[in-house]
């Protein structure tokens, strides 16, 4: 089997173990505000979710020798905390608004956080 057959497998098993969760796209509001505490954990379980698929993206982007969106340091585990954290922060940073979608927010705080440099010592998303 090649890589990329393989790959190509594992990228539509992962497709299809989401396919349903896929029209549930938590926004903001409802994750500052759950319903009750099987939201709140839901929605901690969707970020966790956000989060891996976030960091599998960019580690596939980085090994086909494209500029990954953010950099995490070697060895470093990202735990659910730091992820609310770091999404939360984020809008309120950027004053959000209630609808938008926590993934953006967290894409947007991952990037913010840990950016990657680029030669030179330069941020690759600063000039």
């Amino acid at each position: 089997m090649t890589k990329q057959f393989s790959l190509f497998i594992i990228a539509l098993a992962m497709a299809a173990a989401t396919a349903p969760a896929a029209a549930a796209d938590v926004r903001l509001d409802s994750y500052r505000h759950p319903q009750n505490e099987n939201f709140r954990i839901f929605n901690q379980m969707y970020l966790d979710g956000v989060k891996g698929g976030l960091m599998s993206y960019n580690a596939f982007i980085k090994t086909h020798g494209g500029q990954p969106a953010f950099c995490l340091p070697d060895n470093f585990a990202l735990t659910i905390e730091q992820t609310e954290e770091i999404m939360l922060k984020t809008a309120d940073k950027r004053a959000a608004k209630g609808e938008m979608l926590v993934a953006l927010l967290l894409m947007a705080g991952l990037r913010d956080s840990f950016p990657c440099e680029k030669a030179g010592g330069r941020s690759a998303d600063k000039p």
